[in-house]
């Protein structure tokens, strides 16, 4: 929990600097899975196209039947998604 909290917490200074990167066009090069519950918060929002303005290589899509958080609400799901990521990033 404490990580979760910090990185809220450093939001402040994190959005100066990734305003800069973007800015100055800036991008993520490694790759990046972008998952989000198809029920949740981001339920409307194609959160993997967002992402296509901060990274060259992102992967994404909505985690079906799954609210905001995904680990605990479809945590197989996640794991596979992972596993599949990981395999291919190597």
């Amino acid at each position: 929990m404490r990580a979760a909290f910090d990185d809220y917490r450093a939001t402040h200074e994190d959005v100066a600097v990734d305003e800069e990167d973007f800015r100055a066009q800036r991008k993520l090069t490694m790759p990046v899975l972008a998952l989000w519950g198809a029920g949740g918060l981001a339920a409307n929002t194609d959160i993997a196209t967002v992402w296509e303005s901060y990274t060259e290589n992102v992967d994404g899509r909505a985690i079906p039947d799954c609210g905001h958080f995904i680990p605990e609400e479809a945590p197989e799901t996640l794991v596979s998604e992972l596993r599949e990521f990981w395999s291919q990033s190597r």
